[in-house]
């Protein structure tokens, strides 16, 4: 009987491990990788710059562009409706900004199955939830998984199931741990304390790639051998083995609502979110983190080409800095940060000061609208898509409106600029020079690299002038022209026959024995000098220019009344 027992025992436990084996197998048909591709425009800006640094011979860059152009990976897992139709859940952010998605099945025997051109038809963002459908024709499965139909409790054995990454490939894993928490709450961060929640916290493995996949419990009765008890969206980095999972009733809540859409609430929906985005435009900071949170995928995809190459430009450095933090998350995150600024951008130009914005008009039907808002006074037009079911901005006034034109202009005016030759290091110039109290014409010549120069003003055997300058150039572009002002102060040393003269004259009426040894002044002066520069693409380098130059003082005899005073410069010149 012993022996019976023991064997009895032995026989469960076999049974059991079997069971487990099985069922971890067969749940590979159920939860598949998903891979989401950019916005084509995305994609092409990485492929232009991947091209350049190629001819550069800069190959980790390279590589990293290709990894990026692979697209984000996350786990998914099937249900099936009362129909027999296949959908796929996952989280909100592993399909945030896709513009196409993919899932894999890798099944036991390593064939790889993959279903391409899902859509998404509803998003969550607020509850990191997702439902995708499948391509017309496609279908995985007669039945996916169910979900568990009693709330899980504390102590139980769960299993969590996706495609975590192993450096950059992702790897199928199966994992064991046991509730923890049934009904976790927390802060949404250290300055928010709204609570999030609630979540089952559990101990089975969950890496990044994990995010979407299902959490787990054994069932015998269905044919995965497991049924859903939530769906693994995070994991605590301060913490030893604390998982977050959404709980199976809140994503069957999200996918009974997404599976019915009721469109007559659609208009009281966008109200509602209209009156958030204006109601958080009038913090007293940055305004473009809360802006990015309204942005449709399309429209960080259309303008982020012209977004990033503004912000880079023009935006203060705290926000340059705030995108390039923000590129760690995400890079098309950060893209969207780029185009909420343009947008900011924009509406500051209404105004100085705090943002006032308000709702003066919408209309449309269906799932876009336009919506005009009056910002600081005046009115900016936008247009708002229903996009997987939350109202987003698709375009907003004219330069986040998709206009590639904007994009060619600003090309253009890189490459006219460059042209221009603004920048050189290196300037030469020569022309003609009106010396008041000197003389009518004199030719004049300078050379300057970068701040420091030397310039000459020569009007025949009886003046020269040779001088030493610091200054200061700076460049503006109006157009297709380049205009250059420079400001210098320097020290001049005049070679003025007149001023030899007046020495000897001086020293003559003095008529004493020691007049060869007086000193009626030095021949110097000090002066400023104040022009422009103005250049065309046409010719790169040639510039025209006209400049002034007042003597602040000098360290001639008060008594000589010719001495140079001012002058006016006309050039020309090339800079290197």
């Amino acid at each position: 009987m012993k022996r019976l027992c023991g064997l009895f025992v032995v026989l469960i436990a076999v049974c059991q491990a079997a069971f487990a084996q099985t069922g971890a197998s067969a749940l590979r048909d159920y939860v598949g990788l998903i891979n989401q591709r950019y916005h084509p425009a995305i994609v092409a800006y990485f492929e232009r710059a991947k091209a350049g640094l190629e001819k550069k011979g800069k190959s980790d860059a390279v590589k990293a562009i290709d990894l990026f152009l692979k697209g984000a990976t996350g786990s998914g897992f099937v249900i099936t409706d009362a129909a027999g139709t296949n959908y796929i859940v996952t989280n909100h952010h592993v399909i945030a900004q896709a513009a196409a998605l993919s899932i894999t099945f890798e099944h036991q025997d390593g064939f790889k199955e993959t279903y391409s051109n899902l859509k998404i038809i509803a998003a969550d963002e607020e509850h990191d939830l997702a439902l995708l459908a499948l391509a017309p024709g496609d279908k995985i499965t007669d039945k996916g998984l169910m979900f568990l139909e009693r709330p899980v409790e504390e102590s139980e054995d769960v299993y969590s199931a996706g495609f975590p990454s192993l450096g950059m490939t992702p790897l199928w894993q199966f994992g064991r741990g046991m509730v923890s928490n049934a009904i976790a709450r927390f802060p949404k961060s250290i300055d928010d304390e709204t609570l999030m929640g609630p979540f089952i916290q559990h101990t089975a493995q969950v890496d990044p790639g994990n995010s979407g996949g299902p959490l787990l419990i054994a069932q015998q009765d269905v044919p995965s051998g497991y049924a859903v008890v939530g769906i693994n969206t995070l994991s605590a980095t301060s913490r030893q083995a604390a998982n977050y999972a959404i709980p199976a009733n809140a994503a069957q809540d999200f996918i009974k609502a997404a599976l019915d859409p009721q469109k007559e609430t659609w208009r009281a929906e966008l109200d509602k979110r209209l009156a958030a985005f204006t109601g958080g435009l009038g913090v007293n900071k940055a305004a473009y983190p809360h802006i990015a949170a309204y942005l449709s995928a399309a429209c960080v995809g259309e303008n982020a080409e012209f977004a990033m190459s503004e912000l880079l430009e023009k935006a203060p450095l705290s926000v340059q800095q705030s995108f390039i933090d923000k590129c760690e998350d995400g890079v098309v995150e950060a893209m969207g940060y780029a185009v909420a600024w343009v947008i900011e951008k924009d509406m500051r130009a209404q105004s100085q000061g705090a943002i006032k914005a308000a709702v003066k008009e919408v209309s449309g039907e269906d799932a876009e609208y336009t919506v005009v808002f009056t910002i600081n006074g005046k009115d900016l037009n936008s247009r708002w898509i229903r996009e997987y079911g939350v109202w987003r901005i698709k375009t907003f006034g004219e330069t986040v409106a998709g206009n590639k034109d904007l994009v060619a202009k600003k090309e253009a005016a890189k490459k006219d600029k460059a042209a221009l030759r603004t920048d050189s290091d290196l300037t030469v110039e020569a022309g003609y020079a009106y010396l008041f109290s000197k003389a009518p014409a004199a030719l004049y010549a300078s050379i300057d690299y970068r701040r420091w120069g030397i310039h000459v003003s020569f009007a025949g055997p009886d003046f020269l002038s040779v001088g030493v300058f610091y200054g200061w150039r700076g460049a503006f572009y109006p157009g297709k022209i380049g205009l250059m002002p420079f400001i210098r102060f320097g020290i001049d040393y005049h070679n003025d026959k007149g001023f030899d003269q007046f020495k000897k004259t001086q020293k003559a009426l003095r008529g004493s024995w020691l007049s060869d040894n007086l000193d009626d002044g030095w021949p110097v002066i000090v002066m400023a000098q104040g022009g422009l520069r103005v250049t065309t693409a046409k010719i790169p380098g040639l510039f025209a220019g006209a400049g002034f130059q007042y003597n602040l003082f000098n360290l001639m005899s008060d008594k000589y009344q010719d001495a140079m005073k001012m002058a006016v410069t006309v050039t020309a010149g090339y800079g290197f």
